[in-house]
């Protein structure tokens, strides 16, 4: 019964909607479960990847990124760059996060990936007013983001790369799972 609303929205095309204005109550509460989902989707990614040694968690199999490792860091450092740089506007040294990102053992990164998750969560249940300025990636100047469009962007990059991750794992003959919305609302139904 919990879930009606979000499926309603999902099956009525009302999403794309939600996504271009201004952050309501109820479209938090859905960017949350968003959010949520999320969350149980790369932690059965992250259960998977730390079966993995560190040699295959390293090894050269996904272009452009290379790595599994490459690519989970590369998820880590978006958020964690741009939810300090951005929502926060905290003062940190870049360099020295990508250092603590890029470098870490394949265990140390996995959490540092769950914890950036559970930051975004906490970002997604909260109603902020405001714009997030990033560069505009298709030609000069910069485009501003509310709050749904900052937290979709990070759902959706997230989502984008999870798959990439699961079809290296298949490429390299290990176990891979689907993380389909579906398979989420399933899992909740038990």
């Amino acid at each position: 019964m919990k879930h009606i609303l979000l499926r309603t929205v999902l099956l009525s095309g009302l999403l794309p909607f939600i996504f271009l204005t201004k952050c309501s109550l109820s479209q938090i509460m859905i960017l949350r479960k968003l959010a949520e989902y999320q969350l149980w989707a790369d932690d059965n990614a992250r259960e998977l990847l730390s079966g993995l040694t560190e040699e295959e968690f390293s090894r050269d199999v996904l272009p452009p990124f290379g790595s599994i490792r490459s690519l989970v860091a590369h998820i880590t450092m978006s958020i964690e760059y741009n939810l300090r740089s951005r929502v926060e506007k905290v003062e940190f040294d870049p360099e020295e996060l990508g250092e603590e990102i890029y470098t870490a053992p394949k265990d140390r990164l996995l959490k540092l990936w769950r914890e950036a998750d559970l930051r975004l969560i906490e970002f997604a249940g909260t109603r902020r007013e405001g714009e997030y300025v990033f560069r505009n990636f298709l030609e000069e100047g910069e485009i501003a983001l509310d709050q749904s469009d900052y937290i979709s962007q990070y759902l959706l990059h997230t989502q984008h790369h999870r798959a990439q991750i699961m079809s290296a794992l298949r490429l390299m003959g290990k176990e891979a799972r689907t993380t389909d919305y579906l398979f989420y609302l399933s899992d909740l139904a038990r």
